[in-house]
């Protein structure tokens, strides 16, 4: 297998030239995807859906793009009402990045009508939980994935396909070494080419399911270029180098 690292960019604004010259940066770096954090621009009104795709093609299609706009309550920069979060996830569709990310929180209209939406313009979806206090347990998570599903096949009548063609992200916090077990466990008992997964912890005790997690089946671990975007992340360059001891290409 190949490592896989997506490095998140915080996009704080609509200037153009600030945000390129980053881009750009990160695109010279050749991760596997790069994440575009909408929940960082101070002036949210200002997102148009030219802007969008003016980022998103500076990236695609050597490099697959994931569109977040993070809400408040797993980690978001901005606190937004429904119907103007709403109105921007719609102008990401739009935009066509080859994936959107959702938290699993999100409420069942809104989570509906972007599901549908994303589905019928052919991109695919990450679908995210974040705990920032504390790793369940293995059980615990694992309950965690087949409420979801049963939400999805159930509620919402997703396909097969849409499922299989979607990624699920669970991430928790470290607060000793043995948590990191529980998403490592989560990603080889559950990752399959029908089922795939993000899994592993935050924090400074969750620097060993970051690092391992693609070799036990997760899609991808996040790396940092300048600025995190959650506890815990490691430079790209860091882990590259650290990699290259273990003798494992990237």
């Amino acid at each position: 297998m190949k490592y896989s690292i997506c490095v998140p960019i915080q996009v704080k604004s609509v200037e153009i030239k600030e945000i390129t010259s980053l881009i750009k940066e990160v695109t010279n770096l050749n991760p596997n995807f790069i994440e575009l954090r909408l929940d960082y621009i101070n002036d949210h009104e200002s997102i148009t859906k030219d802007f969008l795709q003016y980022l998103i093609n500076l990236i695609q299609p050597k490099i697959p793009v994931i569109c977040t706009l993070r809400d408040s309550t797993e980690g978001g920069q901005i606190t937004i009402e429904r119907e103007e979060s709403l109105k921007i996830l719609k102008l990401i569709i739009e935009a066509k990045p080859k994936f959107i990310d959702i938290e699993t929180n999100t409420e069942k209209e809104i989570l509906g009508e972007v599901v549908y939406l994303a589905t019928q313009n052919k991109i695919d979806l990450i679908f995210s939980y974040h705990n920032f206090s504390e790793t369940p347990t293995y059980t615990e998570a694992n309950n965690l994935i087949e409420t979801f599903l049963n939400k999805l096949n159930g509620e919402m009548g997703l396909t097969p396909q849409t499922i299989e063609n979607s990624i699920f992200k669970l991430i928790f916090t470290a607060q000793t070494f043995e948590d990191n077990l529980v998403p490592l466990r989560l990603c080889k008992k559950r990752s399959s080419k029908k089922f795939r997964l993000i899994s592993f912890c935050m924090g400074d005790a969750g620097l060993f399911s970051r690092i391992f997690c693609n070799f036990s089946g997760s899609v991808l671990t996040y790396c940092s270029y300048k600025d995190k975007t959650a506890p815990g992340q490691i430079n790209i360059n860091k882990l590259r180098n650290t990699l290259k001891l273990l003798n494992f290409r990237t």
